[in-house]
């Protein structure tokens, strides 16, 4: 999956997407700002809609693809938060996670079915955010809680599973 995303997320030289990224560097300097900026971009300007025929149940369309239609899946949307991300210097990956059965994940064979969905892990001054572009209404990173999935596998090349449970209370 690593080079799909890694093509996916490019964004080309002249892509009306350097325009978002243009006023996103505008309105802040601070890396977490911009990073909510460009995730509530992705929330709120690009509709969810699943898409899973075909090579579009693995393979994510690409960001320019997706902003010009102004609709995408999980995997779209990711490549298009990544490739803003990245625009912006900011580290950010897709990760493959179970939103339902992801406890046990990690004694389980290897198997692309055992993954229903991407979400973005962004690391910024030394903390992780989990990023999902197919929620709405996340405004501020601070208030985003680590997602119940129990494990997610960043799509990143050597790449083991990662625990993913929200701390206590």
């Amino acid at each position: 999956f690593q080079p799909l995303f890694e093509k996916a997320s490019e964004i080309p030289p002249g892509s009306p997407l350097h325009e978002e990224i243009a006023r996103i560097r505008a309105a802040s300097n601070d890396p977490v700002t911009q990073a909510a900026l460009a995730l509530q971009l992705v929330e709120q300007k690009v509709r969810y809609v699943n898409l899973a025929l075909g090579v579009g149940g693995l393979v994510p369309v690409s960001a320019p693809e997706t902003w010009e239609r102004r609709f995408g899946d999980c995997k779209a949307k990711t490549a298009l938060l990544v490739g803003l991300l990245r625009e912006l210097g900011i580290k950010g990956v897709p990760v493959l996670v179970h939103t339902e059965q992801g406890d046990g994940l990690d004694k389980r064979l290897p198997m692309v079915g055992l993954f229903n969905h991407v979400i973005v892990r962004a690391e910024i001054g030394g903390k992780t955010y989990w990023l999902d572009g197919t929620r709405t209404g996340d405004t501020r990173l601070a208030n985003l809680e680590v997602p119940y999935y129990h494990w997610g596998l960043p799509v990143t090349e050597g790449a083991s599973l990662v625990r993913m449970v929200p701390p206590p209370l």
